[in-house]
């Protein structure tokens, strides 16, 4: 899905289906084997295997003590999934096209420039973990726990340092608050498929549990 808005909407509806109940996570796993093929946008092994295998752990524990353990796992795995196909696609400015779009010049400029500053950020970050990971190769470290400590105090020190950066730059800018920006957006040919049968996904678990009623 091209068109932000769309996308972040369609990503709100599913996720509410999805964590609802089972039936509903059936369902936005129909419809991400089939509306999402193509655009799944899953990390990479390690990262994969960290996300699921915390969820596996959580689902596990949930069941050795009682609770819904299976139910809980694929929900949010199904949850797992829509975020990848949601921000994986996601391009510069989106976040800031949306909030205007939705909020205005004043609220929404501050909300989309906060978004986009934080998104910013995360790239920013999965860069510093790879030059730190490879920096910790070419000194022949294995990757050991020992790394994590230093690792973790290297991010936040950057982390740190850019935020500090980044409010110096908006208060030599002037800024206070609000701003002028024009939204514009880019919309395919399934977008608004991709966005309707979503809608029709939610609507279908909200007439699952009035049965219940």
């Amino acid at each position: 899905m091209q068109d932000a808005r769309l996308r972040i909407g369609a990503t709100l509806l599913l996720s509410c289906a999805a964590f609802s109940s089972v039936f509903g996570a059936v369902l936005v796993a129909l419809w991400w084997g089939i509306v999402a093929r193509g655009e799944r946008n899953l990390p990479g092994r390690h990262a994969t295997a960290v996300i699921f295998g915390a969820i596996i752990l959580v689902a596990g524990f949930t069941e050795m003590f009682g609770g819904d353990g299976i139910s809980y796992g694929f929900r949010m795995t199904v949850v797992t999934l829509i975020a990848f196909w949601a921000f994986g696609r996601g391009r510069e400015g989106d976040l800031m096209n949306t909030a205007v779009w939705a909020f205005g010049d004043r609220i929404g400029f501050d909300l989309g420039l906060t978004a986009e500053m934080a998104v910013s950020s995360l790239r920013r970050t999965e860069k510093d973990i790879r030059d730190i990971k490879n920096a910790l190769k070419l000194k022949g470290s294995r990757g050991s726990v020992h790394d994590l400590i230093p690792l973790g105090l290297t991010l936040t020190i950057m982390q740190i340092y850019r935020a500090r950066e980044q409010g110096i730059t908006l208060a030599t800018r002037g800024y206070r608050g609000g701003g002028t920006f024009t939204p514009s957006f880019l919309r395919s040919k399934t977008d608004n498929v991709a966005f309707f049968s979503s809608i029709l996904i939610i609507m279908a678990v909200f007439v699952s549990f009035a049965g219940y009623l």
